[in-house]
């Protein structure tokens, strides 16, 4: 049964981004908020630091080389792993305890 806490609002409330870039993306310096440089984008064999950028309010991302964009860290789960949108949501919610 689909669990009723299990949902993107839900998830989104209570993860955020600048929390989860900065476990997702460990050699990036993130500090501020909105857009960040990411580091080497996780998508493709990158060797251009400061092609991959995310943004820490809305969760987006966007890589200049690759083109690779998502509008936020579930779309970044699906896209990193290759999962479906309720695995994502399964994913986050268990990786970070969230239910």
């Amino acid at each position: 049964m689909f669990n009723k806490k299990l949902n993107a609002d839900f998830i989104k409330k209570r993860l955020s981004p600048i929390d989860f870039y900065r476990h997702e993306l460990l050699n990036a310096a993130l500090k501020k908020h909105s857009w960040n440089d990411g580091g080497l984008c996780p998508f493709h064999s990158d060797n251009n630091p400061g092609s991959f950028r995310v943004n820490l309010t809305t969760g987006a991302y966007k890589c200049f080389s690759c083109g690779i964009v998502g509008g936020d860290i579930i779309a970044f789960v699906m896209a990193v792993y290759g999962l479906q949108f309720v695995e994502a949501l399964a994913k986050l919610a268990d990786d970070w305890g969230l239910i």
